[in-house]
């Protein structure tokens, strides 16, 4: 235990400090930071980590780390009988000083992708309003070995951590049910529309049917809409977890491209692509990835224009893979596209008024991405088409 009393009166007004700048954080990304930089500091440890509970899927996940390779690490799902899976199970705190002594212990997650050795942890178990929302990590005490001192001012910080998180969730959640509802009056009103209409007695057969076919399609419009909200609500929060496999990107095009092909014939589209076979492996969540490839190439398709191009490229770079979507559409207008990325932004043109979308899709693909460690960028040229680039680290 530590003996100075000043030492340790100094430590828990550096926690209130950090308590206070805690709740000042909107963003769940910059918040998840400042607490690991927070645990670090105050425990004396070469590095900390969060890993977040996924409540739907029961599994956690990792999602910020200090000096840890954080991209590498984030979104990846560990055990339920590793130790921080026991912590979550129990919600009991454990001091490990050595953790190749503890069975509980799988290092070669972290290890194999961060290149971190752990010796010795602490791990407690994060909680507010009685829910669990994940476990708090440091490891490798600097100087001797981690005692009662450090577990209580670790679940102090915990603690105020736990419910900082939930706040910004929650401050989050409602800044994005507002958005939601502002989408939702379009076509609730649209809906309100027809349904009156159709009460009229003069209105011909060919009429209602035409009128029934928008109510169709704005029914749809909502459930693509709810849908993409939920996606890109968890992802916000944290609260989704990536189910890493090996990823063979070439094959995963394919896949996408036979989805889309139908309608790409309809408009007479051409589609250029050459499957890579050696390029590095890919770590990383298929389903998710697949998601944000039909995303793009589902873009490339609808403000493409009638007989022209969509062509897929990928190229290995150093520790990493690029994937290249373009198209010979529309384009994205200058004074549009720092929005392009935003919740909710559509292209606002002549020609985009008859393509429908929620607006969601590549702030899903974006997050997406960056939660692979990666990144999305684009170039468009108003009138001529538009190119996505997505790079991927190869991670070991």
């Amino acid at each position: 235990m530590n003996s100075d009393p000043n030492q340790t009166i100094f430590q828990y007004q550096r926690i209130l400090e950090i308590s206070r700048r805690l709740t000042l954080e909107q963003s769940l990304d910059s918040l998840l930071n400042a607490i690991v930089d927070a645990a670090a500091e105050i425990s004396g440890s070469e590095a900390a980590s969060i890993l977040l509970y996924d409540e739907p899927n029961q599994r956690l996940h990792f999602q910020a780390a200090t000096n840890m390779g954080a991209e590498s690490l984030r979104g990846v799902s560990v055990p339920t009988d590793s130790l921080a899976g026991w912590v979550a199970i129990n919600r009991a705190p454990v001091v490990v000083p050595d953790v190749n002594q503890d069975k509980r212990w799988f290092g070669d997650i972290k290890s194999k992708s961060s290149g971190f050795i752990t010796r010795s942890l602490v791990a407690l178990p994060l909680v507010a309003r009685d829910r669990l929302i994940g476990v708090l990590e440091v490891l490798n005490k600097i100087e001797d070995l981690y005692d009662q001192s450090d577990l209580e001012l670790l679940q102090v910080l915990g603690a105020q951590a736990a419910l900082a998180i939930e706040q910004t969730r929650l401050y989050q959640q409602s800044d994005m049910i507002a958005e939601l509802v502002h989408e939702l009056r379009t076509p609730l009103t649209s809906i309100g529309t027809i349904a009156y209409l159709l009460q009229r007695s003069e209105l011909s057969e060919a009429e209602r049917l035409s009128l029934a076919k928008t109510v169709q399609q704005e029914t749809l419009r909502l459930s693509n809409l709810s849908s993409s909200f939920l996606d890109l609500a968890r992802l916000e929060a944290g609260r989704v977890g990536l189910s890493i496999s090996d990823v063979e990107l070439s094959g995963l095009i394919e896949d996408c491209l036979e989805i889309i092909r139908p309608e790409a014939e309809e408009q007479q589209l051409t589609i250029q692509f050459q499957p890579q076979a050696n390029l590095p492996s890919i770590r990383g969540d298929q389903n998710q990835l697949k998601q944000v490839l039909l995303n793009l190439l589902t873009n490339a398709v609808k403000y493409n224009r009638p007989q022209g191009k969509i062509e897929i490229s990928l190229a290995a770079l150093d520790n990493g893979v690029t994937v290249s979507v373009s198209d010979t559409g529309i384009g994205i207008p200058p004074e549009q596209s720092q929005h392009i990325f935003e919740k909710f932004f559509r292209v606002n043109n002549q020609e985009t008024t008859q393509r429908t979308g929620t607006g969601l899709g590549l702030s899903i693909c974006k997050r997406i991405i960056e939660n692979h460690g990666g990144r999305i960028t684009f170039h468009s040229v108003s009138g001529q088409g538009t190119t996505f680039t997505i790079v991927l680290p190869v991670l070991g």
